[in-house]
């Protein structure tokens, strides 16, 4: 007789992002754990779940609807979230959420954790089906202390917000990059969604305004394009003339993230809102310099100057005085090597994922 608790997971897609990339590191600590299934609103990339077992890939169940056709699919989504009568339903994301309000005001027993990533929200629908989610959540989850004081005084659930860790693999010694020289090409990476609030239009000017002083800067941008927006970025990217050192690289799995890292200088991401920003913190861990914007969680694990180059996008004369900042990185290897050590050490011996939220599962 099995006697592990039934834990349901259900979120958009399993492709290029923090939520999905942090929940694939976690599926073999869950499935052992647990009787685990994940409920994927959207399609499975084979890619990002290639290096799990048949038997850890057999948790997956894609549910991949038009959103005009939810009407319809809204029974057999809901039956397929309850199929197994789960003990523990965790929702990440606004349309994991509006199913996980359903399946509970349905199955009141099931203990409900409404997992929020994110400060900001791209629309209306977004924000208002967290924030319900949260309302009733038994237990809500968030990816960073910013979240979680950002829900607490926006949302004000009645249940506690508990933070769970994303960081994904445990951190490797300081690498010891050797560092730019003015003379060759600086290369720069971002990763990630591809949408309105990481606000890449601005990496893509800092870049622009590197070369103007005589810096052969590039950036590659990868990442799953959201809802289009890619095609509004490429347009940008034409009209200012920099296809030539501006490139759209696709998505990558979680395998290939990690050894990314090391073929580039610099991180940026320079969003308008964040959670956790996953994508930072593994740059950090691996020793980029990060040239991020004081957002969400950011704000707490990063140092101007010290741990990261900061750049406040919210203040309308920001972009020459930070940029200034990164062009200071670049010509000093001193410097560059002193904020890469720091990032990296800022994240030694830190919890992860699967151990974190396993803690918080089990937390009465």
């Amino acid at each position: 007789m099995n006697s592990r608790k039934k834990l349901t997971y259900v979120l958009h897609d399993i492709a290029v992002g923090g939520v999905e990339v942090a929940l694939i590191s976690a599926i073999p600590a869950l499935s052992q754990k647990y009787d685990l299934r994940v409920i994927v609103l959207g399609k499975v990339d084979p890619k990002m779940v290639a290096h799990l077992s048949p038997q850890e890939r057999n948790v997956f169940v894609p549910l991949s609807y038009p959103l005009y056709f939810y009407p319809l699919a809204l029974p057999k989504i809901i039956r397929q979230i309850l199929l197994n009568d789960p003990d523990l339903l965790v929702c990440s994301l606004w349309r994991g959420v509006m199913f996980g309000i359903l399946a509970k005001l349905l199955r009141k027993k099931i203990r409900f954790y409404a997992f929020i990533h994110n400060t900001g929200y791209p629309h209306y629908a977004a924000r208002f089906f967290n924030k319900k989610a949260a309302s009733i959540a038994d237990v809500v989850l968030a990816d960073s202390i910013a979240t979680k004081i950002f829900v607490e005084k926006e949302f004000r659930p009645k249940a506690e917000v508990k933070v769970v860790s994303f960081l994904t693999r445990p951190t490797p010694s300081w690498p010891s990059p050797v560092p730019p020289n003015v003379q060759d090409e600086i290369r720069f990476m971002y990763l990630g969604r591809i949408n309105k609030v990481k606000n890449l239009p601005a990496a893509i000017e800092l870049v622009s305004w590197l070369r103007k002083q005589h810096i052969n800067a590039i950036l590659d941008i990868y990442g799953k394009n959201d809802d289009g927006y890619e095609d509004e970025l490429k347009t940008f990217v034409k009209e200012i003339s920099a296809n030539s050192f501006v490139h759209f690289k696709g998505e990558v799995d979680g395998n290939q993230k990690w050894p990314l890292f090391s073929a580039y200088h610099f991180y940026v991401q320079l969003s308008f809102a964040e959670g956790m920003a996953m994508s930072v913190t593994e740059a950090m861990q691996n020793g980029l310099v990060c040239v991020v914007s004081p957002v969400g969680e950011i704000a707490n694990y990063t140092q101007d100057m010290k741990s990261a180059v900061l750049v406040n996008i919210l203040d309308k004369d920001y972009s020459q005085a930070d940029f200034d900042k990164v062009l200071n990185v670049i010509k000093e290897p001193s410097l560059y090597l002193d904020i890469s050590k720091t990032a990296n050490r800022h994240f030694l011996g830190k919890k992860v994922y699967a151990h974190s939220l396993i803690e918080q599962l089990e937390t009465p």
